[in-house]
């Protein structure tokens, strides 16, 4: 595939995500005026039980049918699809019982009160986002890019409309952001339905073909529960030493963050079928990961700095009560950061198949998050938080690259990291502490102009080749 294909490619998936952060960028400052902090905090207590049952759901069996989509013929989809997707259903169902069941108890465990139907919004939520979830990798993996990024958009305005409706005519809590969600499940698998619908006829389930799936996918179960914990441990803390208003503000921190999720999201969609079938191809080609390792590190650090140093301005279109939280914000740019140039290092732990390294990567990760929300939480609540996350990312990738390399070694250029991380981090302890709007994007712009000479190379590269980068012609 030519670099101008790989463009091509990685622009029909990632078009979704840039205009799903548009939207969001549009439509969050005008729920910020009809959302108090407060009830967003609940909506993201609701979260953190909602993914981990999800994870709990799939049994790994989403990602049975990643790795073994490019492994069967092509007739054969229709019933990978079905065997990876029915235990991962009766699983939800189960899980939706019980919710349903113990309502009461639940909702004052989470909220200190008791908020009626919560049970069932959660099992709605629950089983139209595991249909969701196997939606969206279908087409995935079907590499239809531009019908991925759809999906994506109509969930993302579909969310959006209702989160706002319900919200203004009928209650302005955290109820409509969980109804937002549901309506944006429902309406991105109606169009997900309407543009696969050989994949969404039931299809002959083999039982032997269901064991290799779980055999393959279950230890994923373990990993996947320890990094929710890694990456819930913040708001876990906020819960236990912290208020709901607080962790609204960091919620609404993390709405900064998304402005570099879209380029995490985008790229790893793309790459993870890419890097796949290249392996599959020629698994002796390692600069090709080299070379990838270095761009997404450029365009990474580049654009953190950038949203650090702006961080004030764009919270000027948040609701006043929310301007906070911009003080939150320029550690967690780290999550994505060190995340999405972690996504081209830890291809050895994938390509070999040993997965259970991901658990050791997950529960030291998890712990120096513990260690750091532990001591800071309590003197510096959201601040604290951010900062023990954003550090315990750079864990997360040093783990990830470490252990990759003695699996699979490729040569990439860690001191550039190294260095970039100092950098970045140095900008977003002032974009923390310190007020004055004109030196926090004083420090972002030296950031950056130190980051174009440490990847003056791949800056030549880009202006060298920007006619072969075009994506049309």
């Amino acid at each position: 595939m030519s670099i101008k294909n790989y463009i091509k490619s990685f622009f029909s998936f990632s078009i979704g995500t840039w205009l799903r952060a548009i939207i969001s960028f549009i439509t969050t400052p005008i729920i910020s005026y009809l959302i108090v902090p407060e009830e967003f905090g609940k909506a993201s207590m609701f979260s953190l039980i909602y993914n981990v049952s999800l994870i709990i759901s799939t049994i790994g069996l989403d990602q049975s049918f990643v790795r073994f989509y490019n492994e069967v013929e092509n007739e054969k989809r229709r019933s990978l699809f079905w065997e990876c997707l029915l235990l991962p259903l009766l699983f939800s169902i189960l899980i939706s019982t019980g919710f349903v069941a113990f309502e009461k108890r639940t909702s004052i465990i989470l909220f200190q009160t008791y908020y009626p139907f919560i049970g069932w919004l959660f099992s709605l939520s629950l089983i139209t986002g595991l249909f969701q979830r196997f939606n969206q990798l279908s087409i995935r993996m079907q590499k239809k890019g531009f019908a991925y990024s759809m999906i994506q958009i109509i969930s993302s305005i579909f969310y959006v409309m209702t989160t706002i409706l319900y919200a203004k005519f009928i209650s302005a809590d955290f109820y409509a952001i969980i109804v937002g969600q549901i309506g944006g499940n429902i309406a991105a698998l109606t169009y997900g339905f309407l543009i696969d619908k050989e994949y969404r006829k039931i299809s002959k389930i083999k039982v032997i073909n269901v064991k290799k799936y779980i055999k393959y996918g279950l230890p994923f179960i373990p990993t996947f529960l320890i990094t929710w914990l890694f990456t819930s441990m913040d708001r876990i803390s906020l819960r236990r030493y912290s208020t709901f208003n607080e962790m609204g503000l960091y919620t609404a921190a993390f709405k900064l963050v998304s402005v570099m999720n879209l380029i995490q999201a985008g790229f790893t969609t793309f790459w993870v079928p890419v890097s796949y079938e290249k392996y599959a191809k020629e698994p002796e080609n390692k600069e090709f990961y080299r070379k990838a390792f270095l761009s997404i590190s450029f365009v990474m650090y580049i654009f953190g700095l950038l949203v650090i140093g702006f961080k004030d301005i764009i919270f000027l279109l948040f609701a006043k009560s929310y301007r906070e939280a911009s003080y939150i914000a320029p550690f967690l740019i780290l999550m994505p950061i060190m995340y999405t140039i972690s996504e081209t290092t830890v291809i050895g732990i994938n390509f070999k198949k040993k997965t259970y390294w991901h658990i050791v990567i997950a529960t030291i990760s998890a712990l120096s998050n513990f260690i750091g929300n532990t001591l800071l939480v309590p003197v510096l609540g959201g601040k604290g938080a951010a900062i023990s996350t954003g550090l315990s990312y750079i864990v997360f990738f040093s783990m990830r690259t470490t252990i990759s390399k003695k699996l699979y070694n490729v040569k990439y250029d860690l001191s550039k990291i190294v260095f970039s991380n100092i950098v970045i981090v140095l900008v977003a302890l002032i974009g923390t502490f310190r007020r004055n709007t004109l030196e926090i994007i004083l420090s972002s712009f030296i950031g950056v102009f130190i980051i174009l000479c440490l990847y003056h190379k791949q800056l030549k590269y880009l202006i060298k080749n920007q006619k072969n980068l075009k994506i049309f012609k």
